[in-house]
């Protein structure tokens, strides 16, 4: 439904049938139903990748929600017009019957200003294919809460770079070496070792989609919508392979591992570079964005002239108040 969309320009044969499926369904079954304001294609029938056997799956906004008008999961025979289990083995179900997957929303819930929509329910609405809208609300709705602005691309990237550095893909002064990386594996142990490079590759991921202008889909189809990105580091789709896989379950296992993994981060660091939000320098860029409360590095000397001028106001306060009852005692002395 927007720009930002991996939906390909030619559906296939079993897409465009399906689509028309759907279509009819809607039109003979939902329309009459005025709870129902809209039906949103998403997976497989939004990308245009059916297959003859794929079930369609659909996201059906309600206001007000009622669970009874259409199952979430059934097999709809449309000559009797019945819905089946998924399960059924009739004959004629299986021969005749269409699969439905459908989620039943919450329209006022989900216009809800305060409603914090998942990322991944983002992404799936930007690649999403709008059956039915009734009066036009539910489009504008979607663009409007799947708007990748920049706030939100500085917020998800800085909150992803310090979140590399914390699993030591990165350092601020240097590269890790193998002897640091030797030292957390005795240190850390296998498990925590492999979960931190675990970490570093989620990190990884969160910032490539972000630097992209992309929301992260779910994680079950998180790898088909990386893979088509408009920027990624170099030969990804083979260097992201050992980044993902130790190729064995040893200290050398894990140095390879990481390597992998530093390599595409270096290729992320100096594609950031080029940007003037982040410079040469992207982590101390991403620090001081994420932790702008005094007190921090790279703003101790302001933090340092406000408390010292504190201290010297005190100071000076407790000299006076000392004045005043020295007089005091000087008064009551005198007869």
């Amino acid at each position: 439904m927007s720009g930002n969309s991996i939906v390909p320009t030619t559906p296939t044969a079993s897409t465009i049938r399906k689509r028309q499926q759907l279509t009819n369904f809607i039109d003979r079954y939902l329309k009459p139903e005025p709870a129902i304001r809209a039906v949103v294609g998403v997976g497989s029938i939004a990308f245009g990748t059916m297959r003859p056997d794929s079930d369609i799956d659909a996201v059906i906004f309600m206001d007000p929600v009622d669970h009874y008008i259409v199952p979430s999961e059934s097999k709809w025979v449309p000559a009797s017009n019945t819905f089946h289990s998924i399960f059924s083995d009739d004959p004629v179900v299986q021969e005749t019957a269409i699969q439905f997957d459908f989620h039943h929303y919450d329209l006022k819930e989900w216009s809800d200003p305060s409603f914090v929509w998942p990322e991944g329910q983002c992404a799936a609405f930007v690649d999403s294919w709008l059956a039915y809208d009734r009066d036009g609300s539910v489009a504008r709705l979607i663009a409007e809460r799947t708007a990748y602005t920049a706030s939100i691309r500085t917020r998800h990237l800085d909150h992803a770079l310090l979140d590399l550095q914390g699993s030591e893909m990165i350092r601020p002064d240097d590269r890790t070496t193998r002897d640091d990386l030797a030292r957390l594996w005795d240190h850390l142990g296998p498990a925590v070792a492999f979960d931190r490079a675990l970490a570093g590759y989620d990190a990884l991921v969160r910032s490539l989609f972000a630097y992209n202008w992309r929301w992260r889909p779910w994680r079950t189809r998180e790898m088909t919508y990386l893979l088509t990105l408009p920027w990624l580091p170099r030969d990804f789709a083979t260097r992201v392979l050992p980044a993902l896989n130790a190729p064995s379950l040893d200290p050398a296992g894990y140095c390879q591992r990481f390597s992998a993994l530093c390599g595409l981060c270096d290729d992320l660091l100096a594609q950031l570079a080029g940007e003037t939000a982040y410079g040469a320098d992207p982590l101390s860029q991403a620090f001081a964005r994420m932790h702008n409360q005094p007190g921090y590095a790279h703003n101790l000397e302001e933090w340092y002239a406000e408390y010292a001028e504190r201290h010297r106001k005190r100071q000076g306060s407790g000299r006076l108040q000392r004045d005043r009852k020295e007089k005091q005692v000087g008064s009551a002395a005198t007869p």
